[in-house]
C-alpha cells in the first residue's frame, strides 16, 4: 500500500508538460501473454506518463494516470487446454498450429474492433490525442490500422519468439539454416534435416499469413468504411520498434537490427514474500526440491490417468519433496508430494532447496528457471514450447522429456535423474549469471526503447533498409539473374565463335 501511495505522489510531481499519453492495446486473452507487457505498461505509468490499456486483465492496483478499458468477446485462456488428446509432436502439427493461431487472430480481430472501448479510445483521442500506440505482435496485426487511424506511431510487443511474418516488416534477417521458426522444434545448431524442415515451414507459414492479413483488411475497411485504409502488410511496415521477449544467453545469439529489442525477462521483478506453510515446507527440504508446473493455460488435472500413475510412481524413487502445482485432489499422493493450486512461481524456484523444474517449457517459467539458476526436465506440449526445450537443451541446463513416453516410469526416472546431476546444475547456475548480468535491467531498457521513439521516431533512424525491399532483392537474385545473363551472353558467343574457328582449321 505505501508503494503504491509513493507511486501516486510521483504522478503529480512529474510536470505535465513531460507526460506522453499512450495507449496499449491487447486483444488476445492469454494470461501469460499479458504478464509481460504488464510491466511495461504500468512501468511508463510509474514514471509518470498517461496510460490507457485495452486489455481482458485490468490492473488489480492501478495508479491514477493508468487507465483500464475492457475487451470483451473472447475467453480468458487459463487452465482451458487438455492433455487428453495430445499425442506427441508431428512436423504436420507446425501447420495445425498455424490453423490454429490464425482462427485466434481472426477472432481477436473481431472482438477488438466490435468493443465499445475501441470506440472509446477513438473517440479520446480526437480531444485528447495520443502520443503512442503500443500492441502486441502475434496472431492479427489487427490493431496497427488503429494507430493508422489515429496517424501515431507504434511499437510491437511479443511475448515469445517472433513470429516468421514479423521479420520482414523491420528487415530483420531470418536466415533459417541458423534461426529457428517460433514453430521450430530446433536449436540455432540444425542437421541438414532440420535446416530443411525449418526452411520449409518458415516460408510456408508466411505465405499462409496472408490469409489473417486478408482478414484483418476485411474487418478494418468494415470498421472504418470513410477511411482510406491502406492493407495491414503496408501499415506494418511503418513498425517503429519491436520489444521480444528473449534473450541471446538462453534463445542463441542472432543478428537485430536497432528497431527490435531483446527484453527476455522483463516480466521477473522484485521477490514477493512467500506464504509462511509453503515457505516452512521449502525450508524443511533438506534433500531438496523438485517443483512441477506446466503453468497457467494446460490444465495439469487433464494428465490421462496411465501418465499420472508413472510420474506419481517415479516421484516415489526420489528422497527430494516434490511441489506439484496440481487443480484437483490427486490419487494416491505419496508422501513427498505436495499439491498446491497455485504457486509463487518466481519465488519458489529462486529458493536455495529447489534443486529441479519439470515444466511444459512456456517462455514465462522457464526465463524464470534461468533466472533463479535451476535446472528444467521440459515436457512441451505445444507452440513455442519445442522451441524453449531445444534451447535448454542446446544451452546444457535442460532435459526434454516427450510427452509420448510418458506412460514408462523408468523413463521419467531417467530425465528426472539427468535433471538433478550436478552438470546440469552447474550450466544453470553458468547461464543464470549470464541472463543477470546486463548493462540495464529489461524493463529500464524497455522504457527507454518506448520514449525514444516518442521523441525521435519520425527520423525513423533505427528502421533497416531491408524493410524496404522486395524478397527477391533480399535474397540478391536480381544481382545473380544480372549476373547469369552476363556469363551466358559472353560465353555463349565465344564458344559459338571457337567452333566455327576450329571448324573452318579442319
Amino acid at each position: 500500500m505505501c508503494r503504491i501511495l509513493v507511486l501516486s505522489l510521483l504522478v503529480f510531481i512529474v510536470p505535465s508538460d513531460d507526460a506522453y499519453r499512450i495507449l496499449g492495446l491487447f486483444p488476445h486473452p492469454g494470461l501469460s501473454h499479458f504478464k509481460v507487457f504488464y510491466p511495461v505498461m504500468r512501468g511508463l505509468a510509474e514514471v509518470g506518463h498517461n496510460v490507457t490499456v485495452v486489455s481482458y486483465f485490468p490492473d488489480k492496483e492501478p495508479l491514477p494516470n493508468y487507465q483500464d478499458l475492457p475487451f470483451e468477446g473472447q475467453e480468458i485462456l487459463t487452465n482451458s487446454f487438455s492433455l487428453q488428446h495430445f499425442n506427441g509432436r508431428r512436423f504436420i502439427d507446425n501447420f495445425v498450429e498455424f490453423f490454429e493461431l490464425a482462427a485466434w487472430g481472426v477472432g481477436s480481430c473481431q472482438a477488438a474492433l466490435n468493443s465499445p472501448a475501441l470506440d472509446k479510445v477513438l473517440q479520446s483521442h480526437q480531444t485528447d490525442p495520443y502520443d503512442l500506440v503500443i500492441m502486441e505482435m502475434f496472431a492479427t496485426d489487427c490493431m496497427a490500422g488503429v494507430s493508422w487511424i489515429m496517424r501515431v506511431p507504434f511499437v510491437g510487443l511479443s511475448s515469445c519468439a517472433l513470429m516468421p511474418w514479423h521479420y520482414d516488416r523491420v528487415g530483420l534477417p531470418d536466415n533459417p539454416a541458423y534461426i529457428p521458426s517460433e514453430f521450430s522444434r530446433f536449436s540455432e545448431s540444425m542437421t541438414l534435416w532440420e535446416r530443411m524442415e525449418n526452411w520449409f515451414v518458415t516460408r510456408t507459414v508466411k505465405l499462409l499469413y496472408r490469409m489473417v492479413e486478408y482478414s484483418d483488411n476485411h474487418k478494418l475497411r468494415a470498421k472504418f468504411p470513410d477511411s482510406a485504409i491502406p492493407s495491414v502488410r503496408e501499415i506494418v511496415r511503418n513498425t517503429s520498434l519491436i520489444l521480444v521477449n528473449q534473450h541471446y544467453t538462453l534463445s542463441g545469439a542472432r543478428p537485430l537490427v536497432p528497431a527490435v529489442v531483446e527484453v527476455g525477462g522483463i516480466h521477473i521483478r522484485s521477490p514477493s514474500d512467500i506464504p509462511a506453510s509453503l515457505k516452512t515446507t521449502l525450508d524443511s527440504a533438506t534433500e531438496g526440491v523438485i517443483v512441477v508446473s506446466f503453468g497457467s493455460v494446460l490444465r495439469a488435472a487433464s494428465l490421462p490417468e496411465s501418465k499420472r500413475k508413472a510420474m506419481v510412481e517415479a516421484f516415489k524413487h526420489f528422497p527430494h519433496k516434490v511441489l506439484w502445482k496440481w487443480e484437483e485432489t490427486l490419487q494416491d499422493q505419496p508422501e513427498n508430494v505436495i499439491v498446491q493450486k497455485w504457486l509463487p512461481q518466481r519465488e519458489v524456484l529462486c529458493h536455495p532447496n529447489v534443486r529441479l523444474f519439470v515444466s511444459h517449457g512456456g517462455l514465462l517459467g522457464v526465463s524464470e528457471a534461468v533466472h533463479c539458476g535451476v535446472p528444467v526436465v521440459v515436457m512441451p506440449i505445444y507452440g513455442d514450447q519445442f522451441l524453449n526445450a531445444a534451447a535448454l537443451v542446446n544451452r546444457g541446463m535442460g532435459v526434454q522429456m516427450d510427452y509420448e513416453h510418458l506412460d514408462d516410469t523408468n523413463y521419467i526416472q531417467r530425465c528426472l535423474t539427468e535433471g538433478l546431476s550436478s552438470e546440469k546444475r552447474f550450466r544453470a547456475q553458468a547461464v543464470s549469471k549470464a541472463f543477470r548480468n546486463r548493462a540495464q535491467s529489461p524493463l529500464s531498457l524497455a522504457l527507454w526503447s518506448i520514449l525514444n521513439v516518442i521523441e525521435h521516431g519520425d527520423m525513423r533512424l533505427e528502421k533497416s533498409y531491408g524493410s524496404e525491399i522486395s524478397w527477391f532483392v533480399d535474397s540478391s537474385l536480381d544481382v545473380l539473374a544480372v549476373i547469369t545473363i552476363s556469363l551466358i551472353a559472353i560465353i555463349w558467343p565465344t564458344c559459338f565463335f571457337c567452333r566455327k574457328i576450329f571448324s573452318k582449321k579442319d
